[in-house]
């Protein structure tokens, strides 16, 4: 679940959640994934887990492997704050990341991350703030700072933006200093496999907290001159949640990692 939130990414601010169903009023909304295993076919792009899922009503509590767990808490309907910790082979339980959400009229306003937690800087000693401002509900702005841990200075390092359509992410124009790095998403028309945890279509820059699942991605940075294009294949249930997702290398010609999905 790292790299669901933390590289972040519903309730009171609605990205038009199930807009592409036409029978959305009488969608099963306690459909949630129970586990989700990753598969790599090479440890060099990353390490095979599998993470059993727990929820409250549909307030997601926590995910769990054998190496990590991560723990959310909640302020009423929306995602305060997320932890995750790493577990050593004696079971001990070493806090690694944590990320806490303000909100501001029923939207996201702030992420603060903080890493690498130890005696010295017992809150992190590497800190990041985004700070997201909307010009619709659909065109939101966002700015990245650095902060200090011994002084609580803030420096920006980044800027973007993100374009959203029925729910959907579609556009993430990213800029830091003279680069310029865009990434545009396609998507099918099923159903997201986390569509249904509370909070999440509030939580911006991710396309897991998309109302779809992306197909296409298309990544383009300044200074090179050929775009990226990474492809997702879906095997879904019968109510059109993914049961296996498989993703593929920029060249389409290997696999990059596969999930699957127990409902």
């Amino acid at each position: 679940m790292k790299n669901l939130l933390l590289l972040c990414s519903t309730v009171a601010f609605m990205l038009t959640s199930c807009s592409n169903d036409d029978n959305s009023s009488k969608e099963d909304t306690s459909i949630l994934p129970k586990t989700i295993s990753y598969t790599y076919p090479s440890t060099d792009l990353g390490t095979n887990s599998k993470s059993t899922v727990t929820y409250n009503g549909n307030k997601i509590v926590g995910s769990a492997n054998e190496r990590s767990k991560t723990i959310f808490t909640y302020t009423g309907n929306v995602i305060a704050k997320q932890e995750q910790f790493d577990i050593d082979s004696k079971g001990t339980e070493i806090k690694d990341i944590e990320a806490i959400y303000t909100y501001e009229n029923g939207k996201l306003k702030t992420r603060i991350t903080r890493e690498s937690f130890n005696t010295q800087y017992p809150n992190g000693q590497y800190i990041e703030k985004t700070v997201y401002a909307y010009a619709s509900n659909d065109l939101i702005s966002y700015v990245n700072y650095s902060i200090n841990p011994d002084t609580q200075t803030e420096t920006k390092i980044s800027e973007g933006s993100l374009n959203y359509k029925d729910g959907n992410l579609i556009k993430d124009q990213f800029k830091s200093g003279v680069s310029v790095s865009t990434r545009v998403y396609e998507y099918d028309n099923k159903r997201n496999p986390l569509k249904n945890i509370l909070g999440f279509e509030l939580l911006l820059n991710e396309t897991e907290c998309s109302t779809n699942n992306v197909l296409k991605t298309t990544r383009t940075d300044s200074g090179i001159p050929n775009s990226s294009v990474y492809l997702t294949n879906y095997i879904y249930n019968e109510k059109d949640y993914p049961l296996k997702q498989t993703s593929f290398t920029g060249d389409g010609k290997s696999i990059e990692y596969e999930v699957e999905y127990t409902y």
